[in-house]
């Protein structure tokens, strides 16, 4: 299965240097929906498991890579296309790529997992659902190599200082499903690694993977530490109770902005 949207680069989908990573975000899971929408034969609306209760795909990892040699510009015609790669239900992936006539400008893996809340009110108490998407599993392999990945660095040892605390504010911070969105996670992630090097050369990420082990409710503060090494480096989020709800590894590469 796959589907794709066309745009034209500007400020929207810009940030300072070549494809917003927010954006690319956010599209790609628009995407990744609606493909699971069409393998469900529902609109999201109408996702309900056997019970009648409301269940979301939830991204519970991802990947981005940029390429910053030949970043995407100001007026590029670009098509979003998006493939659902694997299937492990409740688990899909897919890769959408951004593709500037045949040319890839950035890539953005996303695995999500059917879940519902178990606590009505509660980002903490969900659960995964398996009874109601019916589709084929397609090439489980990979789904399952992801999910090895995230158990194994749900528990790595976080280095690095605390570059950041962040109090979780539910009107820009949230999605319709009253979570703290999957994006702004990575958002506030980038506003940390941000800060730890501001001041030094520029740094963009290359390449990011990313692994989510929780969420948090409106008013909590997140705490966040940033670990370099070289180019690359490793960024966490912690909940007030100390557990670690999100980690992102990734590499970096210096670049020339232009002074505007």
């Amino acid at each position: 299965m796959k589907t794709e949207a066309k745009f034209v680069a500007g400020l929207p989908q810009l940030d300072i240097y070549t494809l917003s990573e927010d954006w690319a975000l956010a599209t790609s899971l628009e995407n990744h929906w609606r493909l699971l929408g069409g393998s469900l034969g529902l609109p999201p609306s109408r996702w309900l498991d056997s019970r009648g209760d409301r269940m979301y795909g939830a991204v519970v990892a991802l990947s981005t890579r940029f390429d910053l040699d030949d970043p995407m510009k100001e007026d590029d015609a670009f098509v979003a296309a998006t493939v659902l790669a694997s299937v492990r239900k409740p688990h899909a992936l897919s890769t959408t790529q951004f593709m500037v006539g045949s040319s890839c400008k950035a890539e953005v893996t996303l695995l999500t997992s059917f879940i519902k809340r178990t606590q009505r009110g509660s980002n903490k108490k969900f659960s995964k659902v398996r009874d109601l998407w019916t589709a084929d599993d397609k090439d489980g392999e990979i789904v399952e190599a992801w999910l090895d990945r995230h158990h194994a660095l749900k528990d790595i040892a976080g280095n690095g200082e605390v570059a950041q605390r962040y109090e979780v504010n539910r009107i820009q911070d949230f999605n319709t499903a009253d979570f703290l969105y999957f994006k702004n996670f990575v958002r506030i992630a980038k506003a940390a690694e941000w800060r730890e090097n501001r001041g030094k050369p520029t740094l963009l990420n290359v390449e990011r993977e990313c692994f989510f082990y929780g969420n948090v409710e409106d008013g909590e503060v997140v705490e966040t530490r940033v670990a370099r090494t070289g180019s690359s480096f490793m960024t966490s989020h912690y909940a007030p109770d100390g557990r670690r709800i999100f980690i992102s590894l990734g590499k970096t590469a210096p670049v020339s902005i232009p002074q505007r």
